[in-house]
């Protein structure tokens, strides 16, 4: 897994969202960057052609070790396979915020390290909807190598991305 890649398409999928409309809610934010982001996954081809980008789906902690309900991810799903390691086939786990204040961040950051930790994702990307400042650097598990982060606003229907990494 190429992860400079993968931050370069998550960075042009941010900018792509260039409706007001959808800076209103985390919800219709995150929908809109599915649309986005599988268009242009669909033409880059990173991934498994099983892979797939998957809305807060549903951890059930005696199969996957956390009930942890990331809002979005790429994987491939265990009965795609021939393995019944969930820890297996997993490359990218989101976790949104609309206007994210320290609390909330860590709050994310918190659930990502668990997520991390138990299924074993390589990459985590946090995206402050409607936020300018980055809150990284307040980070304190053990998994910082693996957190990007998004602040994505928006000024005369023009979308501005700034990214964070530790």
């Amino acid at each position: 897994m190429n992860t400079e890649q993968i931050i370069e398409i998550v960075a042009k999928a941010l900018k792509n969202i260039d409706s007001s409309r959808f800076f209103k809610t985390e919800r219709g934010f995150q929908g809109r960057f599915v649309c986005v982001l599988y268009e242009i996954l669909d033409a880059e081809g990173l991934f498994p052609e099983d892979a797939i980008l998957e809305e807060e789906y549903q951890k059930r902690i005696g199969n996957y070790g956390t009930s942890q309900r990331p809002d979005l991810i790429i994987h491939v799903p265990v009965e795609s396979t021939h393995s019944s390691d969930r820890t297996e086939n997993n490359f990218v786990v989101f976790e949104f915020k609309k206007q994210a204040d320290e609390n909330k961040a860590k709050g994310d950051f918190k659930k990502l390290d668990k997520i991390f930790r138990e299924l074993k994702y390589p990459l985590g990307i946090f995206v402050n909807i409607n936020g300018s400042k980055f809150f990284l650097d307040g980070y304190s598990g053990q998994f910082e190598n693996r957190i990007h982060e998004f602040c994505v606003t928006q000024t005369n229907d023009k979308s501005n991305i700034l990214h964070a990494h530790v």
